[in-house]
Order: structure tokens, then C-alpha cells, then sequence
């Protein structure tokens, strides 16, 4: 099993999962996590699932993602249950966890006190500037200071991939600036840098956030990716659990 990890957040136990080391037949090959809504074997789904606990010796803390801006502070571990995009968790061994397959997976920690976050930022997400209500979220219930929280921006569609129609580019452009969009005539949103800014406004150091900068689209053997499969994909996650 291949979890990719950040060199900032090397402290925590945490990780980006890729497709490889779980047991879901094609197209879901090998290590989907999505609970099955794309068309995967339940059973299967739940192989996954095991096989990763196993491997991290962690428990997951999930929510129903939705695409807006709500945090859910230490949901239990298991099936999710609310509706939010982010979680926060200050139990040690219970994981911070979101699913994507092109959305950005942002992980949050608070070396102080060792809380943390996990932020599910699509384009919607990110235009409610999830990201910054999460570091909101995790200031508030651990008592972090926001310029000492590190951050990490994992593996989601690029620059490189997501080309989007000109009002959905005008709107990146007007919340955050020309530079995350691409050439007019064929916009390319650019979720890593936006969703960085949004870190940086809710108080982030600059040199707290590291960009993993690996696109999904680009990169079939190893990620599963919304919009290069037409939907019918699994779902890769990022989790991050508190410190012991």
C-alpha cells in the first residue's frame, strides 16, 4: 500500500492514499474508499477500509461531504453521519479524514497541541473557503494560534487538467486574484494555489504550507480521478490524526 506523505506534517501520523494495495476489481482497482456510491462492492469497499486500519493502526473520523463550508469537531469513528466538508480531531489514534477523486484534500495540524484537521475543497469548497473555516474550527477547539499551524495541500486535479468555463474562472478570479486562473480562452483553474491563499488569509505562515502539487487527472495508475474517468471511479483519502 502507497500512502503519500508530507514533509511538513512528518510529526503526525497522516497520508494521502493512491489506488494501490486494496482489493476492488476494475474500474475501481485496487483501494477505493468511497463506500461504494460509484458503483463498487460494498464488501469490497469495507475490505479497503480494514486493510488501511490495519496498515496506520488508526481509526477514522468521516462526514458526508457536500461541497459547502460546515467542520464537524470529533465525529465518531466508523460509517459517516453529518453533512460537512472538514473534521476535526483531538483524539490520538482517531484520524481526521475526507475522501476525494480530484478535489483537494487539505490536512491541518497544531504542533502545540497537537489537534488537527481534514478539509474536503472542491471548486465550491473552496469559493467558501472551507480550508479557512477549518483552521478557524481547529484554532477554536485547541486553542492553536494560526501563524503555528502547518498545512498541507495533497494529491488533486491540477492546473495542468481542469480547464472550467469562463464564469466559473471569472469567480475564482474575482475571489482570488488572476493568478489562479489560466489564459482566457481556455481557463484552467489552479485549486492548490487558490486554496492556499485562503490558508494564508485565515493566518497560516507562508512557509507552514507545503503544495504536494500532484495532479489525479494526470497520474491513472496511481489516483483515481473524477472527471478523467467520467465519474465512474473510486475515491482516494487524506487523514491525519492527532499527536499521542
Amino acid at each position: 500500500m502507497e500512502i503519500v506523505q508530507s514533509r511538513l506534517l512528518a510529526a503526525f501520523p497522516h497520508g494521502f492514499t493512491t489506488r494501490e494495495g486494496g482489493v476492488s476489481p476494475p474500474p475501481f482497482s485496487s483501494l477505493d474508499l468511497g463506500g461504494g456510491a460509484a458503483g463498487d462492492d460494498p464488501g469490497r469497499v469495507a475490505e479497503n477500509w480494514e486493510r488501511l486500519r490495519r496498515q496506520t493502526g488508526l481509526a477514522f473520523g468521516r462526514v458526508r461531504q457536500v461541497h459547502g463550508a460546515r467542520v464537524v469537531i470529533d465525529p465518531a469513528p466508523g460509517e459517516p453521519r453529518e453533512e460537512a466538508d472538514a473534521v476535526v480531531s483531538r483524539v490520538p489514534g482517531q484520524a481526521a479524514c475526507v475522501s476525494v477523486a480530484d478535489c483537494v484534500p487539505i490536512l491541518i495540524a497544531d504542533p502545540a497541541s497537537g489537534a488537527v484537521a481534514a478539509v474536503h475543497a472542491g471548486w465550491r469548497g473552496t469559493l467558501a473557503r472551507i480550508a479557512a473555516e477549518a483552521t478557524r474550527a481547529l484554532a477554536r477547539a485547541a486553542g492553536a494560534r494560526p501563524e503555528a499551524l502547518l498545512a498541507a495541500v495533497g494529491p488533486s486535479i491540477g492546473p495542468c487538467c481542469y480547464e472550467v468555463s469562463p464564469e466559473l474562472a471569472g469567480r475564482f478570479r474575482e475571489e482570488f486574484g488572476a493568478e489562479v486562473v489560466g489564459s482566457e480562452e481556455r481557463p484552467h483553474l489552479d485549486l492548490w494555489s487558490a486554496n492556499r491563499r485562503a490558508l494564508l488569509a485565515a493566518g497560516l505562515d507562508p512557509e507552514n504550507i507545503e503544495i504536494l502539487g500532484l495532479c489525479t487527472s494526470c497520474a491513472p495508475a496511481r489516483f483515481f480521478s473524477h472527471r478523467r474517468d467520467a465519474g465512474r471511479t473510486g475515491r482516494q483519502v487524506g487523514f491525519i490524526a492527532p499527536l499521542p
